[in-house]
């Protein structure tokens, strides 16, 4: 990512809400402060969010929380002079997530004249980190479930703490081998908790939320609960990002919002919703409520995922592919009901993906944005779903039902995400299916009918469990 000194430069006058802006266009997690050219300090995100948290109003001028003492370089150093120097600041301490630290270069006046990034032995390089954008810590709310559990592999592989906070519904087998990760913290909590929210959210960059009850069967178990999971929590925790200064919010929606189509229609994110299930409606309200509180520092994104399928270390046989597959597995039958019904579909691995893409991406391409996540080509009717798995299963038949249990048919564009963010799914239904039936073969699986591979039954056993969120 290049870096134009002209967006790192913010008067001593500014505002802290002013500079956060600022900070997160240039995605360096950082601003010089000057005086008609001259460099007064530096302000990072974390040093504004604990002004904030320190009583600081949004108002206040940015020097109110400046450091004075910044590291400088000055543009006659040499290499070796420049090394030695910048050594002595003890740069290791401070290079934190970023692995390089974004550093005004100084003519003899003090007037900020460049802009340069140093390793730690003081060393000039090229390029940024491995995120564009000022993303160190992530917080995943939800982040032990089918989606989560995947995601947060993504993003310790890509260089990125992960903090998660999760009830642990489903359990917690999806994340504990992360627990040996330094990087990685997991924290059992209520998302409808307060404090369970402000306690998660130290620290982060961005929020990425998944927490719901997801499914449409699922959520209807229990009305209350599930306004509670999956439209207040959204609320509570897209508040706190704004009273934190976070600003990139990542949400899960569901392509289900489109419910029930005219037949052969794509459908792009403009197109009229039509929900049919009480799971919709929530994600909707949801979609509607954070787009609403879109600002300059508070920049949501909604991404309108597919019907999943493929493997997950928290895995799930309540979804079309998976459950087709282990029935075929293990029962040698793909049995299909109705069948000319429309679904989009995309692996779990392309899902997560698109999380960091947002993640990664120029802030002013994400913010306020809804983007349906998926492939066209992997727009199936019902029926050639069972096709793929019949296939790709020796021995197993389909079995057609004629009844149709699900009216939802919908066929969904996904030209826009790959458009603005150049993202492209990497597996296909097929390769979901040879996967499962392999690991079903295998026997990384107890029985694919039990409760805890199935959001519904795992709910059905504990809804009243959940109860209301604990007093703050």
């Amino acid at each position: 990512m290049t870096i134009e000194i002209t967006d790192l430069l913010v008067d001593r006058t500014t505002s802290l809400k002013t500079a956060m802006e600022r900070i997160d266009q240039n995605g360096r997690g950082i601003v010089f402060i000057v005086d008609d050219g001259e460099l007064v300090g530096t302000t990072t995100d974390g040093d504004i969010r604990r002004g904030i948290l320190d009583g600081i109003d949004l108002d206040a001028p940015v020097e109110s929380v400046a450091n004075r003492d910044p590291i400088v370089v000055h543009e006659d150093w040499s290499t070796e002079e420049r090394k030695r120097r910048v050594r002595t600041s003890s740069l290791d301490e401070i290079l934190g997530e970023y692995g390089c630290l974004t550093v005004p270069v100084l003519n003899d006046d003090g007037e900020v004249k460049d802009v340069t990034l140093l390793d730690g032995q003081g060393t000039t390089v090229n390029g940024a980190r491995t995120t564009n954008g000022s993303v160190g810590t992530v917080l995943v709310i939800g982040g032990a479930g089918y989606i989560g559990s995947v995601l947060c592999r993504q993003l310790l592989e890509r260089g990125i703490s992960v903090k998660v906070l999760d009830k642990l519904i489903y359990g917690d087998r999806g994340v504990t081998p992360l627990d040996d990760d330094d990087r990685f913290t997991l924290l059992e909590g209520d998302m409808r908790a307060i404090d369970d929210v402000m306690e998660a959210m130290a620290g982060v960059d961005a929020v990425v939320h998944l927490g719901a009850l997801v499914g449409d069967p699922a959520s209807a178990l229990d009305t209350r609960t599930t306004l509670e999971l999956n439209y207040h929590s959204v609320k509570l925790a897209a508040h706190l990002c704004k009273y934190h200064q976070v600003n990139r919010f990542v949400f899960a929606s569901t392509c289900s919002v489109y419910g029930e189509s005219e037949a052969g229609d794509l459908l792009t994110e403009e197109s009229p919703l039509n929900p049919v299930s009480l799971y919709a409606k929530t994600k909707i309200e949801s979609e509607r409520a954070l787009l609403d509180m879109a600002d300059g520092t508070f920049s949501p994104t909604c991404l309108r995922m597919a019907t999943i399928y493929g493997l997950s270390p928290r895995m799930r046989f309540d979804l079309v592919v998976n459950v087709l597959t282990a029935k075929a597995t293990h029962e040698n039958v793909v049995p299909i009901f109705g069948g000319d019904q429309y679904r989009p579909n995309v692996h779990v691995a392309d899902a997560a993906r698109a999380f960091i893409a947002c993640l990664e991406a120029p802030i002013d391409d994400v913010a306020a944005e809804v983007f349906n996540v998926g492939s066209s080509d992997q727009n199936y009717r019902i029926a050639e779903l069972g096709r793929i798995v019949a296939d790709c299963v020796p021995d197993a038949e389909i079995e057609w039902h004629p009844e149709n249990e699900d009216d939802r048919s919908y066929r969904v564009d996904f030209s826009k995400i790959g458009d603005v963010l150049d993202y492209d799914v990497s597996r296909t239904v097929a390769d979901g299916c040879r996967e499962i039936h392999s690991a079903l073969r295998d026997g990384e699986f107890d029985d694919y009918t039990e409760a805890r591979y199935s959001n519904y039954k795992t709910l059905e056993e504990s809804i009243d469990g959940l109860g209301a969120p604990r007093a703050g």
